[in-house]
């Protein structure tokens, strides 16, 4: 009976147990993350197969639920791309290929700019003299793409200048590119999935991420 009470039998066990608890939820916390990736496919099914609608038919549902309530709807808009404002997202791969996003602000007769991820040109340095020519159409444009959220910096990434006019960003954060603009901007970006007149070789366009269970 004293060999049970001593307390390297009693440290043991102890921590058997306590890896026995841990074991126990790190099983339910993968099983919660199984569920909301499916959830999340789900919601993003939804979405995607709804309406196409303009930028102005969204926003009693951002007002409602904010612009969370709108991520993945399909939206068109009409307007001119103001290239001198455009900016390059860094370090965004393509089929193991190194270059950038371009976002360039749309801007419609009426209403606030929309900022558009135009898609993926090739940049192996940061000089973007290196990017093959990515045009925008003289004259009006129409857009159709998925509302994606706006990003900040999370944990220990790059962070971006607060202050200044930027001409690259390491994130798609719409607020601080906002911060740089003489002109309201919907707090989203849209992820272009066609435009009339057609886009040539450059900018490709980037297509969502595929649903999938992932890991957990």
């Amino acid at each position: 009976m004293r060999r049970f009470l001593r307390p390297w039998w009693v440290v043991s066990h102890l921590l058997v147990l306590v890896l026995i608890v841990v074991m126990i939820n790190l099983g339910f916390w993968q099983v919660r993350r199984l569920e909301e990736r499916r959830d999340l496919n789900t919601l993003q099914a939804e979405r995607t197969a709804a309406a196409v609608v303009a930028t102005e038919g969204l926003v009693a549902d951002i007002a409602a639920g904010g612009v969370e309530a709108v991520e993945y709807r399909v939206v068109e808009v009409t307007g001119r791309y103001l290239l001198d404002d455009e900016v390059a997202v860094r370090n965004r791969t393509l089929g193991g290929l190194p270059g950038v996003w371009l976002l360039t602000p749309l801007v419609p007769a009426e209403g606030p700019a929309v900022v558009v991820n135009r898609g993926w040109v090739p940049q192996s340095s940061s000089d973007p003299a290196g990017r093959p020519p990515a045009p925008v159409p003289d004259g009006e444009v129409t857009v159709r793409g998925h509302v994606r959220l706006s990003e900040q910096r999370a944990g220990l990434g790059v962070a971006d200048p607060a202050g200044g006019r930027l001409t690259t960003l390491a994130r798609p954060d719409i607020e601080r590119y906002a911060a740089q603009l003489d002109y309201p901007v919907h707090p989203f970006y849209l992820q272009m999935t066609s435009q009339d007149p057609p886009p040539g070789d450059y900018p490709v366009m980037v297509a969502l991420p595929a649903p999938g269970d992932g890991p957990h």
